[in-house]
């Protein structure tokens, strides 16, 4: 009976336009509400889960549509809110008209507050905690019931107008569990199935189809075998970056989403919308700069928790519980935000935070820009013939010396164990540590340090590939076609070029 039961797979999807396109609407390996009955493993979450979502999926009213069910509808209806920027009375509004107009005893929901209940039973909750006017801290566990910053004495509360008016912060973030998320992947049997692909594709020689495939991966492993044992562990990316939701032509503001990324997919699922989960969402307007640390708190906390408790989920492939345990493998972005990840600056003469003070960039002596020209050549192998060459870089130079050696995860600890950390100073606000663009460029200590396994990979920040090619793209082929304004090339930069090559170089047609 059981292996009978587990082939049976209900699949509804409703798909409507809306004005940000196509909205769809699926309930996936919805399972008869009989086959939990016989099921005795099935954890107490999961079968209330799943018996929400049975209920749910009832017609609206007898001989309806069919794919037309109360939670369809209320989720379209909350897409509609979400589109148009409904109020509640409006939605309330809307949902009386559609109880006149239905069939008497139908199911829709008969106000916005019973929308919002059938959306909140699923179990997908998310957190407001208040922030401090200059992002130096965030109001939540032991500083939840403080009334001003501990650091600048900026009231937390806008003053109120009435006594016993509810106080309203001045900023709020949001923060969305992602635990809640991960157990939902193995509730779902087309996402459970493909959750230990990691672990059982094989890969060809010499080719890298996916993250799995890579030295950083499979040295995690070896590290942490016990981890890599269950197949059904998660490995998370992280990025983020910054948008002004209003566009080009709205005021300023900076918006900054931190997503999280399940790389236990395969390559063609793991990237798709639908598996980045939105995680933190930085308030604007303005810009977190060095205070970004301040707003991951939330998240670190419950990234040592999924490693070191683990939380209790259901895999409805298997019909086990298991211990479900999640590692952060490294964070994705741009080169800005880069800096205000790994806590290395870059920008200035020690922008790369691989060579660090073993750089050879040089300031420009007209255009007062660092440049990297001809930095590059210490990567050669020693008998190559173009350390020697002194025509075609810089004049009369000959590079001997070796690339600067990769650190591991525990050097780079040493170096940086004596930084501020961010929450504990505020922000770092305009604070400098001693040192800093003389001898180093850290201004703090990252606060992803404090995951246990951190100084252990082999890669922690990686460069988001998207910008670096455009922006690439868009210099060289703006400095060919001498594009205005937007060239990189000038006459002080030509001027300073000549002074650099031979002659011979720089005067060749």
């Amino acid at each position: 009976m059981w292996s009978f039961f587990i082939q049976v797979i209900i699949r509804k999807s409703y798909e409507t336009s809306s004005s940000s396109g196509k909205f769809e609407i699926s309930c996936s390996t919805l399972l008869p509400r009989c086959l939990f009955l016989v099921c005795k493993f099935c954890n107490p979450e999961a079968k209330m889960f799943y018996d929400i979502l049975d209920a749910a999926e009832q017609p609206i009213y007898e001989g309806c549509k069919e794919g037309l069910s109360k939670l369809s509808l209320a989720a379209r209806l909350m897409s509609l809110k979400t589109d148009f920027n409904l109020s509640q009375k409006c939605m309330d509004s809307i949902a009386q008209i559609m109880q006149d107009y239905l069939p008497k005893g139908n199911n829709s929901p008969k106000s916005y507050y019973e929308i919002k209940k059938l959306m909140r039973s699923f179990g997908l909750p998310y957190h407001k905690i208040d922030v401090c006017q200059d992002n130096c801290m965030i109001f939540w566990k032991d500083t939840e019931k403080e009334e001003s910053c501990l650091f600048c004495s900026k009231d937390r509360f806008r003053p109120t107008q009435k006594i016993g008016q509810k106080k309203i912060a001045y900023r709020q973030m949001f923060y969305l569990p992602v635990a809640d998320r991960l157990k939902r992947l193995y509730l779902s049997g087309n996402t459970a199935k493909h959750m230990r692909w990691h672990a059982t594709h094989i890969a060809s020689d010499g080719e890298m189809c996916h993250p799995s495939d890579g030295e950083a991966w499979k040295h995690f492993n070896k590290v942490f075998p016990d981890f890599a044992s269950n197949p059904k562990n998660v490995y998370l990316g992280l990025c983020t970056d910054g948008f002004n939701p209003f566009g080009m032509s709205g005021h300023n503001y900076s918006l900054w989403p931190v997503i999280l990324t399940p790389y236990n997919l395969p390559p063609e699922m793991c990237m798709k919308q639908e598996f980045m989960f939105l995680t933190i969402l930085v308030p604007g307007p303005k810009h977190p700069k060095r205070s970004l640390d301040i707003f991951l708190q939330p998240l670190i906390e419950e990234l040592k928790d999924l490693w070191f408790s683990g939380v209790e989920a259901y895999d409805i492939s298997t019909n086990q519980n298991f211990l479900l345990r999640a590692v952060l493998m490294w964070t994705i972005s741009d080169f800005p935000a880069y800096a205000m990840l790994s806590g290395w600056t870059t920008h200035g003469r020690l922008a790369c935070p691989y060579c660090l003070d073993k750089t050879d960039a040089f300031q420009l002596k007209n255009g007062r820009k660092t440049s990297w020209f001809d930095c590059y050549r210490c990567f050669l192998p020693e008998d190559h013939g173009d350390r020697q060459n002194v025509v075609s870089f810089r004049k009369g130079r000959v590079v001997k010396d070796s690339a600067p050696p990769i650190l591991t995860g525990e050097e780079f600890l040493n170096k940086v164990c004596g930084f501020p950390k961010t929450v504990a100073s505020g922000g770092n606000h305009g604070k400098k540590v001693q040192g800093y663009g003389n001898t180093h460029n850290w201004h703090k200590q990252s606060i992803f340090w404090e995951l246990p396994y951190w100084k252990v990979h082999l890669l922690r920040h990686n460069l988001d590939v998207m910008h670096i090619e455009k922006n690439f793209f868009d210099n060289v082929i703006n400095t060919l076609l001498d594009v205005n304004g937007r060239t990189k090339d000038n006459q002080i930069k030509t001027r300073f070029a000549r002074a650099l090559q031979s002659e011979r170089l720089a005067h060749k047609e």
